[in-house]
């Protein structure tokens, strides 16, 4: 099993938000506008949408992941099994970062 580094908040990051056992990241823009949507691992009925002001750069930094689809004007992104997400603004970069559960032992 691959670990992550837990990268820590440089001075110009804000948090924007923090979303656990996610499944599926879809980025998304539509007409000036971003978005992101996070889809909850085993219950892909429900997600969290994530609205970006402007025309914001989104990175999508070491989260294991299965498989990328791109169908624009999304991209979708699943999860290799459930991963807790951060997502921060870095200037005009929003980037999304996450770590694998560890399943209960």
């Amino acid at each position: 099993m691959r670990r992550t580094k837990k990268k820590t908040l440089t001075e110009g990051e804000k948090i924007l938000d923090r979303v656990k056992r996610v499944g599926m990241i879809i980025l998304g823009v539509s007409e000036n506008r971003n978005w992101i949507e996070l889809l909850y691992e085993g219950d892909l009925a429900h997600a969290k949408r994530i609205e970006l002001p402007g025309a914001s750069q989104i990175l999508v930094e070491e989260i294991p992941h299965k498989t990328t689809v791109y169908e624009h004007p999304r991209t979708m992104i699943y999860l290799d099994g459930p991963c807790d997400i951060e997502i921060c603004r870095e200037g005009n970069q929003i980037v999304v970062r996450g770590q694998k559960v560890e399943p209960a032992a």
